[in-house]
């Protein structure tokens, strides 16, 4: 029986179900988090520079991204002149699960469309 609540939790993550109690928003704001950071943060591993006129990129781990209620993990990138993001969750092989598009707004704002749920998110 085990398994069967397994496979059914992963199968309601996996269209989009919020595993782990997430609130709607949680996952724009993480993701605004993590975008303004990037922006004021020196380069990490999984962090590009948001210098000049270039992308600037961001993922989430499967970690980070179970707590939104997803599987796999993630990545966005935003234009640094437009302010446009995009981006998608991915599964384990890489697989796209869903698309992830949006725009800073300004005043620390974004605003998602995260797995065809339009979403948005500030941070101040």
């Amino acid at each position: 029986m085990r398994s069967a609540g397994g496979i059914v939790a992963l199968v309601v993550m996996l269209i989009g179900g919020t595993a782990g109690g997430a609130e709607k928003g949680d996952f724009a704001r993480g993701v605004a988090e993590k975008l303004m950071m990037a922006k004021s943060l020196k380069p990490q591993t999984h962090t590009t520079d948001f210098q000049g006129d270039s992308l600037g990129c961001i993922t989430l781990t499967a970690r980070e991204l179970y707590r939104f209620g997803y599987a796999g993990h993630a990545f966005f990138c935003e234009d640094a002149a437009t302010g446009e993001v995009l981006g998608a969750v991915l599964g384990r092989s890489g697989r796209v699960g869903c698309y992830i598009s949006g725009d800073y707004v300004g005043d620390g704002c974004y605003a998602f469309t995260i797995c065809d749920v339009p979403d948005s998110a500030c941070v101040n």
